[in-house]
């Protein structure tokens, strides 16, 4: 089993280092990724024989399959003796294969990077990412991104879009062609270059100007809350602290409900960034007293996402949505040290609305049979505890346990009651103006109706 000498050649023959060209006079077989380069001139100046996988293109349908061919096609030509296998970069996919697969019998020759010239116009962050990987990358506007190997118009095109959903359309690129000087032109010509190839590459220069990007990422929120609660930043959101925010947090949640109630998409989107606008003004404050920062925020959450589900992550199993919930309960008593059934019922948060409190604690007591019911006996239940309101009994109580009592009813149906409630109201609202409007259109006012009359007519509307 022979050794694999992987060298970086670059593109033209210039590239080549004195380790490159020594490894290949040296060599007994010459791979080369493809002879389209300096390199294959130089060998056959030299009269040093080589053999090209330029075929492997043709006959592989994608990327992956191409990268795994040529790393099989070089193992096996290493079975028959050493061989030097020279490629563009040694950060190509293939000789990152072989390396992950036969380390042992590596040698690596690093030469100038492909992309070369380019990285004088990069600054600061760079990502470096190979055009055929377009579709799994995530950009970032705050790094300069250097792509490889742009090597058709087609790629270009799909590129160029998932680019410009990160950096403005208008963003001042740079392109290399082999020899050729760098050119640039804005992002939104990507796809307009007169030539692409395998040594095609472009870099995107970092936008960290915030006014003049067009989307935004979680990072950048948290990067204008920095700015806004510092001391040069905003002067009420400088002031605000866990406690002023405390309503804003609720109210903000209770506006996302209203969205999703809407079914408009773009109005829940925006309600849902206030709302996470509330949890980075809770960690920047946080992070500059010295409590916790956004990272423990999603830290915390990550971890909890992976422990509660541990039939994706762990050992246990988990067959239907049932045996999630029973398996996340059980998990969620075992982080926090609860060993009755009881702390379970009381860590239910109190500030939760009073009927979701209820639906929540009766689902946590069915859960181990008790409360569990049925739907005649709670009405019938919560009757009785009306019924008897108009007696000298405790008001208070007896309307609590009827709403108790509905609200287990709620629970076995599958009914929100606080949105069951809200609805009634709204219910109420408009019979409410259609009793106005009648009134109106008679000629008279609310005011000058009779109490009767106007029940009447309201419960006339009821039943329509």
């Amino acid at each position: 089993m022979g050794k694999i000498t992987i060298v970086g050649m670059g593109w033209m023959a210039g590239q080549l280092t004195q380790d490159a060209m020594a490894a290949f006079r040296q060599a007994q077989r010459v791979l080369l990724h493809t002879d389209h380069c300096g390199c294959a001139d130089w060998l056959r100046a030299q009269g040093i024989p080589f053999e090209s996988l330029d075929a492997l293109y043709e006959s592989c349908e994608d990327f992956d399959e191409h990268v795994s061919a040529a790393a099989q096609a070089v193992l096996e030509a290493a079975e028959e003796g050493d061989v030097v296998y020279g490629v563009f970069d040694v950060r190509d996919r293939s000789a990152v294969a072989l390396v992950a697969q036969a380390a042992e019998r590596v040698r690596v020759v690093a030469g100038p990077p492909a992309e070369g010239a380019l990285l004088a116009y990069a600054n600061g962050e760079l990502r470096v990412v190979e055009a055929s990987d377009w579709e799994s990358c995530h950009f970032s506007p705050r790094e300069s991104c250097l792509i490889r190997e742009l090597d058709n118009r087609e790629l270009a095109a799909e590129l160029k879009l998932k680019l410009m959903a990160v950096y403005p359309e208008e963003s001042e690129i740079w392109v290399l062609n082999a020899e050729a000087a760098p050119e640039r032109l804005p992002l939104y010509a990507l796809d307009r270059c007169e030539r692409y190839d395998h040594r095609t590459c472009v870099l995107v220069p970092a936008q960290r100007e915030i006014t003049r990007l067009e989307r935004y990422d979680f990072e950048h929120l948290n990067e204008i809350m920095r700015f806004l609660m510092s001391p040069t930043g905003c002067p009420w959101d400088r002031v605000q602290t866990h406690e002023t925010l405390r309503t804003c947090m609720l109210e903000e949640a209770y506006e996302v409900m209203d969205a999703i109630d809407e079914g408009d998409p773009a109005h829940l989107y925006e309600e849902l960034g206030d709302m996470l606008l509330q949890v980075a003004m809770h960690a920047e404050y946080a992070r500059l007293h010295g409590e916790f920062d956004m990272s423990d925020v999603t830290t915390a959450i990550c971890e909890k996402m992976i422990h509660r589900h541990s039939h994706i992550f762990g050992q246990d199993t988990a067959g239907d949505p049932d045996q999630v919930i029973d398996l996340w309960n059980r998990n969620k008593m075992a982080e926090r040290g609860q060993t009755s059934r009881t702390e379970v019922l009381r860590s239910v948060t109190r500030t939760l609305p009073a009927l979701l409190r209820a639906v929540k604690v009766l689902k946590r007591s069915a859960d181990v049979g008790l409360c569990e019911g049925d739907v005649a006996a709670l009405v019938s239940q919560a009757g009785e505890k009306l019924g008897a309101l108009s007696g000298k009994g405790d008001g208070e109580a007896l309307l609590g346990e009827a709403l108790l009592a509905i609200c287990g009813v709620a629970r076995l149906k599958d009914v929100d009651p606080e949105i069951a409630l809200n609805r009634a109201v709204d219910r109420f609202i408009e019979r409410f103006a259609a009793v106005e409007a009648q009134i109106a259109a008679d000629g008279a006012r609310m005011d000058d109706i009779a109490p009767d009359a106007m029940k009447r007519l309201y419960w006339d509307l009821v039943k329509l």
